[in-house]
């Protein structure tokens, strides 16, 4: 490793364990952080007891300039019983070379190297590949880790019949493409779970323990199966409060019906305008946001396809300032308060100047952007699929629209509806027709 790197790393990173042939092979990765150049090694012991580990060297370097990132190892093996190493993180994301079984290195013979996953450039890292009913599948983490509380790290998944790939996610996209299903994101005091591994029917991951302090933890998880895709259970040390983080909400504007949207899908830099409202799908992912707590009353604008915020972009203190996506970095520009007006109706207000969101122009298709006063600023929250209560965790609800910012809410199972009234969505929880106020959390079930 100091051969290679000139100098000795501070830390070696993602250690991957396995048996082999009689001995246990440790590989790890080393790299500067934020650069590519990266080297993984290997160690090998015949025992765990009493390890007495040898160094087997370098299995594979990156450099300044390559097209990828020799960090984050993961042996897995096909049903040939063939041993792979996945790797890589950011730069054109996920490789895989072919192993030769009796070094534990790479192959002499199979130097194919394969592409399994990039974002073209973008966050993804940690592969983790495991075999169920006739597909293998790829786990990475996209986004950003090692921000504390901060990090939008989160689990994503697709499906491959071969090991090599081509691998895609739930909604047919390749995962070469960007694509990928979410199987786990950060909610209650879990922040930026991922750096995952798969482990028989078991995934194990780190996060940051947002109720101490931010501080690096570990996390197992059951894994089970539904329609031929993973679900991941709660900790088997148990849950943080109650449900998986606030509920999904399209923002409807009042006057155009056309909703708050991330319309081209896409995730850093991209504008947020005003769209119609889409079939349930996965276009219509990219029209749903997460009002995530941010304190004092703030919360931000966070995109269920892009899991990126809303912010006023560059921090603009003036009117007409252009809103766009970026990842959390915990600053005014990207804090939001929902401000009731009337019949269920809100402004969406920043704290730069007390501007508000509002469409450049008062159609479908228009930019959205801050103004201190103006017309087409009211929006009303319309909860997506089955929502629960915080304050009646034992069943789950759905919001109908009826009129202006009013909705029944029905109970799924009896399709009651709650109060047998109807309900506005105020910061504080629901309120009624009649003015009685249910202080309660709108979560994801």
């Amino acid at each position: 490793m100091t051969a290679e790197l000139g100098a000795t790393p501070k830390d070696f990173w993602a250690p991957d364990l396995s048996y082999v042939n009689g001995e246990y092979r440790l590989y790890y990765a080393a790299s500067s952080f934020g650069t590519n150049d990266s080297v993984i090694g290997l160690a090998t012991t015949r025992s765990l007891d009493r390890p007495v580990w040898t160094d087997r060297g370098m299995v594979l370097r990156t450099h300044n300039g390559d097209a990828v990132n020799a960090i984050d190892p993961d042996v897995s093996r096909d049903r040939a019983g063939g041993l792979w190493l996945s790797y890589g993180s950011f730069w054109d994301g996920i490789r895989m070379r072919r192993l030769d079984p009796g070094t534990g290195l790479l192959s002499a013979t199979d130097t194919t190297e394969h592409r399994l996953a990039s974002r073209g450039g973008g966050a993804i890292e940690g592969p983790s590949i495991t075999y169920h009913d006739g597909w293998y599948y790829l786990f990475v983490s996209f986004d950003f880790c090692c921000r504390g509380v901060n990090s939008d790290y989160r689990t994503m998944v697709g499906r491959s019949r071969a090991i090599t790939g081509p691998y895609a996610d739930r909604d047919g996209k390749p995962l070469l493409e960007g694509g990928g299903t979410q199987v786990l994101a950060g909610y209650n005091g879990f922040a930026g779970p991922g750096g995952g591994d798969v482990y028989g029917d078991l995934y194990v991951h780190h996060y940051y323990d947002a109720a101490d302090d931010g501080k690096p933890k570990g996390s197992v998880r059951r894994i089970d199966w539904a329609g031929g895709w993973p679900r991941l259970s709660d900790p088997v040390s148990g849950n943080r409060g109650i449900g998986h983080g606030p509920a999904p909400v399209r923002l409807i504007q009042r006057d155009t019906g056309a909703a708050l949207a991330n319309a081209t899908c896409g995730y850093e830099g991209a504008d947020i305008t005003l769209a119609p409202t889409e079939p349930a799908g996965p276009a219509d992912r990219c029209g749903q946001w997460r009002l995530d707590d941010r304190g004092a009353g703030w919360v931000s604008l966070t995109n269920r396809q892009s899991n990126k915020v809303a912010e006023v972009a560059a921090c603009v203190d003036a009117d007409g300032a252009r809103v766009a996506q970026w990842g959390w970095l915990a600053n005014d520009c990207q804090r939001f308060r929902l401000v009731p007006t009337a019949d269920g109706w809100s402004r969406i207000v920043n704290p730069l100047a007390g501007r508000a969101l509002q469409p450049a122009t008062c159609a479908a298709g228009a930019a959205i952007q801050t103004w201190t006063t103006g017309a087409c600023q009211e929006f009303r929250p319309e909860p997506v699929g089955a929502v629960l209560l915080s304050n009646r965790p034992g069943r789950t609800w759905r919001f109908v629209h009826t009129t202006e910012g009013w909705y029944k809410v029905i109970d799924t199972v009896t399709k009651r509806p709650l109060g047998g009234t109807e309900w506005r969505i105020d910061p504080d929880g629901l309120v009624s027709r009649t003015g009685l106020i249910e202080r309660v959390r709108l979560l994801t079930p």
